[in-house]
């Protein structure tokens, strides 16, 4: 029997490993992974978190400037707003800008009740703490002024949040005049102003330029115009004021009552800054004594009680030129043919004026002849810088002036404590007629007064407005604040 076919088994050969087994490489590499990405994640945490502290530092600094650069700004505007006598001292002045800091500032609600410090060298606004420029007091400043001669020098320090990173601006203030509208009026009185018989009141070029202001708010008929013409318009600083004129008065350019008052009388107007006089400029130049019998006043200084009213001093067909200084109490007139080519200033220190019925009685300018004008600028060169002394005619504080004869043209304004004219005086001022004191202005008989008025364009020498500060360009600087 034979033995059945068994196909032969294929030898399988496994083939063999080399090196050692690979074990967990996944798992080290997801590792690493995590490992680098951790890596990143934390320098992007950091870098982030860096860069928003940094960001929340330049915000609160940038935040501390501005408050910084407000409290500028606030010191600005109020500085600016100041009126202050400029005839005082330096110290004075410093002393006075506290004084008006303080009036200005401590009942508002900026200072919620705190003061302000001075100590005669630093103004610190305010005394303690600091001005919040918002009710939680995040952003606020905080404001300290002195001075270097007539220089105010003032240091901002703005903070912002509850950190103690503060800014610092430091900007300097010069003195300024105040400007004044009192210059675009032809008539300006403290006083009542009153025109009688067939006076006129008129613009030389301008009509409007004639025109009439009272400030006085006691009286109920400040301004009465009972002359022929004012050419220009009326104004009273009362708004319940009643103003009086005849039935065939013309003012504005009309004599229709109706058109008149709609149109040319102004109640209620704001009361224009009136002047601070300081004649000392004028003193200088007043080199020579007045001696009786003299014709001819170059510079000429003329002592208290020369004139009075029981014996006046007369000066008859005299030529004046350059300067004329008057002292203390005198009682002046000027008659016949009188030629002046000067300024005539009255001392600042003059007696308190005795005033009868409403009239200054014992200072008294007074000008009863014909008078031959000229400005001081035509002046021979020998004169020297009289010649300079422009914009005023007559600056006499505490003194009536009484205008009864031709004056021709005057070139510069009259500033006086009372002014009056009448009879048939003529004359033409190239300026304004202002008077400074509450006593009755009067224009009376056939007294024409034509006014060229300059308006804000030339203040007279002596004559000021009153200071105010602005900033110096080009002072401003950041400090380290403290």
């Amino acid at each position: 029997m034979s033995t059945p076919y068994t196909p032969a088994r294929p030898t399988i050969t496994t083939p063999a490993r080399r090196g050692p087994p690979r074990r967990g490489v996944v798992s080290i590499m997801a590792m690493l992974y995590m490992v680098i990405f951790s890596v990143m994640a934390l320098g992007f945490y950091a870098a982030t978190t860096t860069a928003s502290q940094v960001s929340s530092n330049e915000r609160r600094a940038q935040a501390a400037l501005l408050a910084a650069e407000s409290g500028t700004q606030f010191l600005r505007y109020h500085l600016s707003a100041l009126d202050i006598n400029a005839g005082l001292t330096a110290d004075k002045i410093f002393e006075k800008v506290y004084q008006q800091l303080a009036d200005r500032l401590e009942p508002t609600a900026n200072l919620n009740g705190n003061v302000i410090g001075f100590d005669n060298q630093t103004i610190t606004i305010p005394q303690s703490g600091y001005i919040k420029m918002d009710p939680a007091g995040d952003q606020k400043f905080k404001i300290t002024i002195t001075r270097a001669g007539d220089i105010l020098v003032a240091r901002v320090v703005g903070r912002s949040s509850s950190v103690s990173l503060g800014r610092g601006v430091e900007i300097r203030f010069q003195k300024a005049n105040n400007a004044t509208a009192i210059f675009n009026y032809g008539v300006a009185s403290m006083g009542t102003v009153s025109t009688t018989g067939t006076s006129t009141v008129t613009g030389l070029t301008d009509p409007t330029k004639g025109s009439i202001l009272s400030t006085n708010t006691t009286s109920i008929t400040p301004i009465s115009v009972m002359g022929k013409m004012v050419s220009g318009d009326i104004s009273t600083v009362s708004p319940t004021a009643n103003v009086q004129f005849g039935s065939n008065t013309s003012i504005g350019g009309t004599n229709n009552t109706q058109l008149i008052r709609a149109e040319h009388i102004h109640k209620g107007v704001p009361e224009p800054r009136f002047p601070d006089i300081d004649t000392t400029v004028y003193k200088q130049f007043a080199t020579n004594t007045y001696v009786t019998g003299m014709t001819t006043l170059d510079n000429v200084r003329i002592p208290a009680g020369t004139g009075t009213a029981i014996s006046p001093l007369v000066l008859d067909a005299v030529t004046v030129r350059g300067v004329l200084y008057i002292e203390g109490s005198n009682v002046i007139e000027f008659k016949g043919n009188t030629n002046i080519q000067a300024v005539i200033a009255v001392a600042n220190l003059v007696p308190v004026p005795n005033v009868v019925a409403g009239q200054i009685t014992n200072n008294i300018i007074s000008f009863t002849g014909s008078v031959t004008a000229q400005p001081v600028s035509t002046l021979p060169p020998t004169f020297g810088d009289v010649r300079k002394l422009t914009g005023a005619f007559v600056i006499a504080p505490n003194y009536r002036v009484r205008m009864w004869g031709n004056f021709g043209t005057v070139s510069g304004s009259i500033i006086a404590s009372q002014f009056q004219t009448g009879g048939s005086a003529e004359g033409v001022v190239k300026g304004s007629v202002i008077q400074t004191s509450d006593l009755p202005t009067t224009i009376d008989g056939s007294a024409d007064v034509m006014i060229a008025s300059v308006g804000t364009t030339e203040y007279p020498a002596g004559v000021t407005f009153g200071i105010r500060y602005t900033s110096i360009p080009g002072s401003y600087q950041e400090f380290p604040a403290p």
